[in-house]
């Protein structure tokens, strides 16, 4: 069985129209659209993901991706050729989410040619009958089932102007991916699955020095150091007042946050480099802007659901402000006493 892992790529090119919020435009359908010069549009879709902790594959299986338009017939991708895949044709496609990190991504759709104007949303249509179709594969080899309520993502619309273009599915699966205990399944809901602009957005990666695992309480009492290291990044400068930073939860939480809490807009977990030895780490497809990025190393039971109160930044001096510019690949280093 071949899978894909947690970036996707588009191959049909169908992404790549501007991902922008579509409330702009009313009820207007395409009237509104100034970029339709009788040009197609040529969109080319990918996916892609931040690496969660302790889980060897997280693969879902794909049968149909939906382009719904405003005033117009939804299009339907329901066959993919997927060259990475070695797919002509397919009626559906697995990919393995964890193995396309950072600006890595597998490409589902290429150069698909679109009307230009404005689609509503994007929907993807996941296969969830059996354990055989979509799945998450635990750290002792356990195969356990994911389900989507509807068996269907809906993510927001985008605007897709003449000519070339490329978008990215990034599916953040530390906000995303939800274990059900009562089940034992895992739910896939649409909390921090975004769709990214390639031509404008940014990238944000570097390394961390290992010194800052379990080097202050309650982290120095971990049975293993490496675990529980994550890192948050929240939208805006949040300059003084860094105990609004939160950890990950949904309006669904049991324990209300507090009321100026702030939740992160992404999440990267690290990644041991096998050439270096280095910790590393990687934010990929960012809209441009300003960001708080905070290092935590007592994360090990931040639920993708629960407001679990946990210390935001730990150690106390690991949070950072950074400006992000249109397509730029920045790059901060975290250790004691650095800056970015």
């Amino acid at each position: 069985m071949m899978v894909i892992s947690l970036r996707i790529v588009a191959s049909i090119a169908l992404i790549a129209a501007f991902l922008l919020p579509i409330s702009g435009c009313g009820g207007c359908g395409f009237s509104c659209n100034d970029d339709d010069d009788g040009v197609p549009a040529l969109l080319t879709l990918g996916f892609s993901d931040s690496l969660p902790e302790d889980l060897k594959q997280v693969v879902i299986e794909v049968d149909a991706i939906i382009f719904q338009r405003i005033g117009a017939e939804d299009v339907v991708i329901d066959t993919f050729t997927i060259k990475e895949q070695g797919l002509s044709d397919a009626n559906t496609f697995q990919v393995d989410l964890l193995a396309y990190r950072g600006v890595n991504q597998l490409i589902v759709i290429k150069d698909l040619e679109l009307d230009p104007g404005t689609y509503s949303d994007v929907r993807i249509n996941i296969l969830t009958t059996g354990v055989n179709n979509s799945y998450v594969q635990e750290a002792d080899d356990s195969l356990k089932k994911i389900t989507v309520s509807g068996g269907q993502l809906k993510l927001p619309g985008l605007r897709l102007s003449s000519g070339s273009q490329a978008f990215t599915v990034e599916f953040g699966l530390a906000q995303a991916l939800q274990h059900q205990p009562g089940s034992d399944q895992y739910l896939l809901a649409t909390n921090g699955i975004r769709v990214e602009n390639n031509k404008t957005d940014a990238t944000l990666s570097g390394q961390i020095d290992s010194a800052l695992f379990n080097g202050v309480s309650p982290c120095d009492q971990k049975a293993d150091p490496q675990k529980g290291n994550r890192l948050y990044l929240y939208n805006g400068k949040v300059g003084q007042e860094k105990e609004r930073l939160a950890d990950v939860f949904t309006s669904g939480s049991i324990e209300t946050p507090p009321a100026d809490a702030l939740a992160p807009f992404a999440v990267a977990s690290l990644e041991n480099n096998a050439l270096t030895g280095s910790w590393d780490y990687s934010f990929g497809y960012l809209p441009a802007g300003d960001y708080t990025m905070a290092f935590a190393c007592d994360t090990e039971k931040d639920n993708s659901v629960e407001y679990n109160g946990l210390i935001i930044p730990l150690p106390e001096g690991q949070v950072y402000e950074l400006t992000l510019s249109e397509s730029e690949k920045a790059q901060c280093n975290l250790a004691e006493g650095a800056s970015c």
